[in-house]
């Protein structure tokens, strides 16, 4: 199974609801904004998968769209690849806890294996801290990795989810909460898919060495191919990060 183009995932509770319920966002918290117009989304076939991928990304997309500028996502693949889409939003080495909040549409969940959402934080010592969480066909559930030996890995929460499961042709409110503290272990908190909350509180080291800018903030989508050969189209809306 492939790895990620290294990404971030954080998240805690709080007080009151915003998002997800009985848990908000603080008030010192920042927000990214919605990310799905910005002009520095790059794409790339992911190589820790097998075969090949091509991607495209388009913005603005008025329909379908929640709020008429949604980001469409498409990649054609062979032999299960992956293809990651991946945008440089923000610059913070002191964050520490994050929500990854968004909407995705996809039009055939068959052929989708794997849907991967990730961050990346370089903290100020420079080791980059992987937030990576993503729900596989593979286990069935939701998964996140965790770093040795300097290379990521998969690990099952032990959570149900496989996104050829997911309804095609709808939206769907992803949200995914978690955390670090300051030698790089990573708990996930929790996650919410369509108002189905779950806790998850799985904690593992995941810093590594990729010599990137201190405070580099980074966000991915994958899509991992599940057949021989096919096609996958994704939409995004209203993707906004906030971290404190």
């Amino acid at each position: 199974m492939k790895i990620f183009g290294y990404a971030i995932l954080l998240f805690s509770i709080a007080a009151a609801p915003a998002f997800a319920s009985n848990f908000a966002i603080p008030s010192n918290a920042k927000s990214s904004g919605d990310l799905v117009g910005s002009s520095h989304w790059t794409w790339s076939h992911d190589s820790g998968t097998p075969g090949s991928s091509v991607g495209s990304s388009h913005y603005p997309e008025s329909s379908p769209s929640l709020d008429g500028k949604a980001r469409e996502f498409y990649m054609s693949y062979s032999d299960k690849s992956g293809e990651r889409f991946s945008l440089s939003f923000a610059h913070d080495a002191q964050a520490t806890h994050f929500v990854y909040d968004t909407y995705v549409y996809i039009d055939d969940p068959s052929q989708l294996a794997n849907l991967e959402l990730d961050m990346n934080q370089v903290m100020s010592n420079g080791k980059t801290v992987l937030f990576a969480f993503q729900c596989s066909s593979y286990s069935g559930s939701w998964e996140y990795a965790t770093v040795s030996s300097n290379h990521p890995h998969w690990h099952s929460s032990g959570l149900a989810c496989n996104p050829k499961k997911w309804a095609a042709n709808k939206w769907h409110h992803v949200q995914i909460a978690s955390h670090r503290n300051s030698s790089g272990d990573v708990t996930y908190d929790w996650v919410n898919l369509d108002g189905d909350y779950k806790t998850v509180n799985k904690t593992g080291y995941s810093a590594i060495d990729l010599h990137w800018s201190a405070g580099d903030l980074n966000l991915n989508f994958q899509l991992d191919g599940a057949d021989s050969r096919g096609s996958i189209k994704m939409y995004a809306d209203k993707l906004v990060i906030h971290y404190w």
